[in-house]
């Protein structure tokens, strides 16, 4: 499961202009973003939900490294979100 972070969007545009040149940058439609995706269990409801409260959504994937990850962001709104992994809220019980 996933949930959203809101990052500055600023600082966002610094990772992805980073990311771009060192060649670190996902194109959807590429197999390899398809495999990361589905190693990252991105869940794309959440993304869409997400998606939908800006009209020019628009997607960055940083494959790896420090800034690596899977952010949403608006132009218009100078807003950038990144998908997190959500931690358990509880330790897993376990039975000895």
């Amino acid at each position: 499961m996933h949930i959203a972070n809101p990052i500055d969007y600023t600082l966002a545009k610094a990772f992805f202009s980073e990311a771009e040149i060192k060649g670190q940058k996902l194109t959807t439609g590429n197999m390899d973003t398809n495999f990361w995706l589905h190693k990252e269990k991105i869940n794309l409801d959440v993304v869409l939900n997400i998606a939908k409260r800006y009209t020019d959504s628009k997607i960055f994937i940083i494959s790896e490294g420090p800034n690596k990850g899977f952010y949403i962001y608006s132009e218009s709104k100078k807003v950038c979100v990144k998908l997190i992994e959500e931690l358990p809220k509880f330790a897993p019980f376990q039975f000895v």
